[in-house]
């Protein structure tokens, strides 16, 4: 409608603009995610670096003003299905959340500023880690098409 608005205002030339229809933004994708970290007497032995999932969600951020929807969507996705996995150590996640956030990372970036050979060793290394849990391996399977779609490899 605010097309056809413009090319009728165009086309007069005179007059007061036609009003303009507001269009809302897409909602952003949630990551959700349980603050957590295993403690034994004397200090923390390990804990989930929530401050990579922070960054995935600002690169979320910016898919979604970008419009791109189905790929922010596929992010969040295994976001939430890594950090919810309860059938993987601490470690395991830490290595498979770094790894996504250099994805979620390259997806954000601009086409000409992207490195074709590190998203495919990362996308290599997020594989091997998915399908080692059993929990994030279906997610995993399920927007591994999508991702590799979106990046052309």
């Amino acid at each position: 409608m605010n097309y056809a608005a413009a090319e009728l205002d165009a086309t007069l030339g005179f007059g007061p603009m036609s009003p303009q229809v507001v269009i809302p933004p897409a909602p952003v994708p949630p990551i959700y995610y349980q603050n957590q970290s295993v403690t034994v007497s004397g200090g923390t032995v390990g804990s989930l670096n929530l401050g990579v999932a922070r960054d995935i969600q600002v690169d979320i951020k910016t898919l979604t003003e970008r419009g791109e929807l189905e790929i922010s969507k596929s992010i969040a996705d295994l976001t939430n299905a890594i950090l919810n996995a309860e059938d993987a150590d601490e470690a395991a996640k830490n290595e498979l959340i770094e790894q996504l956030a250099l994805i979620s990372q390259q997806a954000a970036a601009k086409p000409e500023d992207r490195k074709p050979g590190q998203i495919k060793a990362v996308m290599a290394g997020i594989k091997d880690g998915a399908e080692a849990i059993s929990s994030v391996s279906g997610a995993w399977n399920a927007i591994a098409p999508l991702i590799t779609g979106y990046f052309g490899l």
